[in-house]
């Protein structure tokens, strides 16, 4: 009753307090993609003017990575976090540009000492987190290459059930070879070879 009134006078328990934010941030959730008619628009969360960083990201990967079938619908969270680490790190790396590697504080007695910068600590586990999230979705060299090669091993009916026939495996538990098919592998190499000179007819 009380909440349906508005806390006239009152201010809300924390309790109240905790339940009101977790559904903003439901909404936030519930409310993405917040473009639209597109399934990879990125999450609500993101349209933020202090997450403009992240946004960028997004906004400059995602249509890449969708072409060639490395971003879908359920993949949009996890890239969002890549895309806020991302903007965290550069905010680190501007920050410790501008002040460097050390700040000056203040000590009990009055004086400044040097401590470390703490957006040396926050650029380092943004980094840290970056990668691990970059090797998800093949945005470095090797990751590339793993995932296009899983990519292309991948059957073509279904992602766990492979519809070509498997050749029964003979006596040793290879597969036999194929009709016409020396299983001496000198043997079948000698298929490669071109007659000798001569024996052609001109």
């Amino acid at each position: 009753m009380q909440a349906k009134k508005g806390y006239p006078g009152k201010r809300r328990s924390v309790t109240d307090r905790a339940i009101a934010e977790a559904e903003r941030l439901a909404a936030l959730l519930a409310a993405a993609p917040a473009e639209a008619g597109d399934p990879l628009a990125p999450p609500a969360y993101l349209d933020n003017p202090l997450l403009a960083p992240a946004m960028t990201v997004w906004r400059d990967y995602a249509p890449q990575l969708a072409r060639v079938n490395l971003l879908a619908r359920t993949d949009r969270h996890s890239f969002a976090l890549l895309c806020v680490y991302t903007g965290e790190w550069i905010a680190a790396h501007e920050d410790i540009l501008a002040n460097g590697y050390s700040v000056l504080v203040k000590t009990v007695s009055g004086d400044k000492m040097p401590r470390p910068n703490p957006s040396v600590e926050r650029r380092d586990t943004a980094m840290t987190w970056v990668m691990k999230l970059s090797e998800k979705f093949g945005l470095t060299p090797l990751d590339r290459y793993r995932l296009f090669k899983e990519q292309s091993n991948r059957p073509a009916g279904g992602l766990f059930d492979d519809p070509s026939p498997k050749p029964k495996p003979g006596a040793d538990g290879n597969p036999p070879p194929a009709d016409g098919e020396d299983d001496d592998v000198i043997g079948s190499m000698g298929r490669f070879d071109s007659p000798p000179p001569g024996s052609r007819p001109n």
